[in-house]
């Protein structure tokens, strides 16, 4: 018999599927997905969904998370002290969280491109019967060197050195 291990990022997922939320994976989550083995794989500590950033898209999506009891906040506070338009015209990354430390971010921009763009190509990849779309690796690398972050700088060295010696 097969034991079957809870996945959270695949039940979100799932019923954001099944809801119509328009979404992609992006950032190390999205990357993950594309590694063959194990030691490809990269740490991160929370699960980022680029959702297209539309106010009837985004309350789906929030309200899913709070019937799963998350805890939503933006950087300056509690998500349900500020309206989701005003969310939406600064772009503000929706933090979901539980107490056992899972954590997705609900990004609402990506470093060079629109929602639609890192739509556009994207992979559905299935994990069990669901099928996770993610945007395409090009895409999520030339993001990373975009945003210049000292941590991506760092992830894209060591993943330059990863390819190196897969002989790519």
């Amino acid at each position: 018999m097969k034991k079957r291990t809870y996945d959270p990022y695949s039940e979100l997922v799932n019923k954001f599927n099944r809801d119509g939320i328009k979404y992609v994976i992006v950032g190390m989550s999205g990357i993950n997905y594309y590694a063959s083995r194990p030691q490809e794989t990269f740490a991160t500590q929370d699960f980022d969904i680029f959702v297209k950033p539309t106010i009837s898209n985004i309350k789906k999506a929030v309200t899913i998370l709070e019937k799963m009891d998350y805890n939503l906040v933006v950087k300056k506070g509690a998500l349900k002290n500020f309206s989701l338009k005003e969310i939406i015209r600064q772009k503000n990354t929706i933090i979901a969280s539980d107490p056992y430390g899972i954590v997705f971010e609900l990004i609402l921009a990506v470093s060079g491109y629109t929602f639609s763009q890192m739509q556009k190509d994207a992979i559905i990849f299935n994990v069990g019967n669901i099928p996770i779309k993610v945007a395409g690796l090009k895409k999520l690398l030339r993001s990373k060197r975009l945003a210049g972050r000292k941590k991506d700088k760092l992830f894209l060295n060591r993943f330059e050195i990863l390819l190196k010696e897969k002989g790519g």
